[in-house]
């Protein structure tokens, strides 16, 4: 029998579809998490659809959640890992970390990790209450995440700093330590000179590194989610390192689900599809056990 690891995620739920809790549940429990849920949304599917139906949840909801997880567990010493992901309002953004706040502080020997993925938008706009950004601002100022995933579009909103080449990301990730003191950051994808790089910063080694993906050219629902699931389960496993062997083992494992994606949906449909509106990991499963990546060419970015 393997360790006993308790994660709780927080973040969006979908009936149909893997996007938010829904596209991260089934890796990391696949990886021998033993996963709670927290969800931000209750919705058919998700809006890339063009239609769904559900609701919210209210502050109230989330509010009792957490109230009912205390009245049985220790929170704080329970939980091995905590996610955060899409929330829909400030409000109830401002409620998680509210809570969130006394049961990670750094004093707590048995604290856990914080990972938290701040959904703001994408490609230069905004997809939630632009409220959503000081809530995420106020809160990464305690210094208490460990570890977080901005895209492109939301490091720039959250440091001020325009991203258009390697200098420019190292500053800005520099930048975002200063601001933040976030130990562990990646910049999940940002196009350079006509490829695509993920960029990882880590405080313990002082170091900031890409490494370029290959490109698949389709839109993928929930690739976010699923990148923050696997990236976190290599990161607790690495005992909490981040580096270009973590982070090359990630995007092994995540550019083999989207291939496959692209692949079946292009089968089913008959041409190349623009977008893949369901990932599919379940039926990709055996690409999590894959080791990969290990070797991917890394490139120091020093100034």
């Amino acid at each position: 029998m393997g360790e006993v690891k308790p994660l709780l995620s927080i973040s969006s739920y979908v009936a149909h579809g893997y996007v938010g809790n829904r596209a991260m549940v089934f890796p990391l429990q696949y990886h021998g998490w033993d996963v709670d849920t927290v969800n931000t949304t209750h919705y058919s599917n998700h809006p890339g659809y063009g239609m769904f139906k559900g609701q919210k949840s209210s502050p109230e909801l989330v509010e009792s959640i957490f109230q009912g997880l205390g009245n049985i567990l220790d929170i704080s010493s329970y939980y091995k890992v905590i996610v955060v992901g899409y929330c829909p309002s400030a409000a109830v953004m401002n409620t998680i970390y509210k809570d969130l706040e006394p049961i990670v502080q750094k004093a707590s020997p048995k604290r856990p990790i914080l990972v938290v993925d701040p959904v703001l938008g994408d490609n230069g706009r905004l997809y939630v209450p632009e409220e959503l950004v000081l809530a995420h601002k106020d809160f990464l100022t305690k210094g208490l995440v460990d570890l977080t995933t901005p895209n492109q579009f939301e490091l720039e909103l959250l440091t001020g700093t325009h991203v258009s080449d390697f200098t420019s990301a190292r500053k800005a990730l520099l930048h975002f330590y200063d601001m933040y003191k976030v130990p562990n950051v990646v910049l999940t994808s940002v196009p350079i000179d006509g490829k695509m790089y993920c960029v990882g910063f880590s405080s313990a080694s002082q170091t900031v590194f890409a490494l370029e993906f290959e490109q698949i050219n389709c839109s993928f629902s929930g690739c976010g989610d699923l990148f923050t699931a696997l990236l976190t389960n290599a990161f607790y496993e690495s005992g909490c390192v981040l580096n270009p062997i973590v982070l090359g083992s990630v995007l092994y494992k995540l550019h083999k689900v989207l291939q496959n994606s692209f692949e079946d949906e292009w089968q089913k449909t008959g041409q190349p599809p623009s977008m893949v509106k369901d990932i599919r990991i379940v039926s990709s499963r055996k690409v999590l056990d894959e080791a990969g990546g290990h070797s991917w060419p890394v490139k120091y970015i020093l100034e």
